[in-house]
């Protein structure tokens, strides 16, 4: 058998959305039997600091946890490195130079993704933590292929940061009793013209699979693009 490249993930931000990066890289490998499943590397680190504080100067950074992370997935032998928190990659220069191994930058590749389903000035929806939208990081990938963006009002933001965040949120465990009230932001945008909706927190993403809204899950995108670097094609969600 031909030596195939090993996946790195650092993950733990949260640790289910770990565990869901995990399974669409499951789904997506073309397997016909145990062997031809993809060898992955999983540092999982909840320690890491929350990366929306840093961005609103409320916390610590998370760069140089990020950083000792791929710097143990690295030692451990992993060939290409996946973070599956979209707010993270607001760090993502700082910590490419910790490691030689690439990281695969689940924002560009969301944007590349849009870019060949969507013209140019089409509207999509941006469900994200307060961080990732004041770090401008979906606006500016998106924008760079021509596509807009639209995102909560500022109420309906706060109501998603709880949804994330609270003590009776997502991160705490708590996923089926924050999906409706996640899906109707998901719809508020679509109302007011949005083609789409991008699971921009891999969070949202958990309560947004399988509903009835036209969404773009990065996290999805991601694993797809890691399976096909290292077995050629993937298994594409239909």
């Amino acid at each position: 058998m031909m030596s195939e490249k090993i996946v790195g993930i650092a993950g733990g931000m949260g640790p289910q959305s770990t565990l869901d990066l995990m399974q669409k890289i499951l789904v997506a490998t073309p397997a016909r039997c145990e062997q031809d499943h993809i060898h992955l590397i999983v540092d999982s680190n909840p320690k890491t600091p929350d990366r929306t504080q840093a961005i609103l100067g409320t916390g610590d950074s998370p760069a140089e946890t990020l950083c000792e992370a791929v710097r143990r997935l690295t030692r451990a032998g992993a060939d290409l490195i996946l973070i599956p928190c979209n707010t993270a990659h607001a760090f993502l220069d700082e910590v490419q130079a910790a490691t030689s191994a690439p990281i695969f930058n689940m924002v560009d590749l969301c944007a590349r993704w849009a870019a060949g389903r969507y013209r140019r000035g089409e509207v999509l929806g941006l469900l994200a933590t307060t961080g990732t939208l004041s770090s401008g990081l979906y606006e500016r990938a998106l924008g760079a292929h021509g596509l807009a963006v639209i995102a909560p009002s500022p109420p309906e933001q706060e109501d998603l940061m709880e949804a994330i965040y609270g003590a009776g949120g997502i991160k705490m465990g708590h996923v089926e009793s924050n999906a409706a009230g996640v899906r109707r932001l998901g719809r508020a945008l679509v109302d007011r013209g949005a083609r789409a909706v991008i699971a921009a927190c891999t969070e949202v993403g958990l309560v947004l699979a399988d509903c009835d809204l036209p969404v773009i899950d990065p996290l999805r995108i991601l694993a797809e693009e890691a399976v096909r670097q290292v077995k050629g094609e993937a298994r594409e969600k239909e």
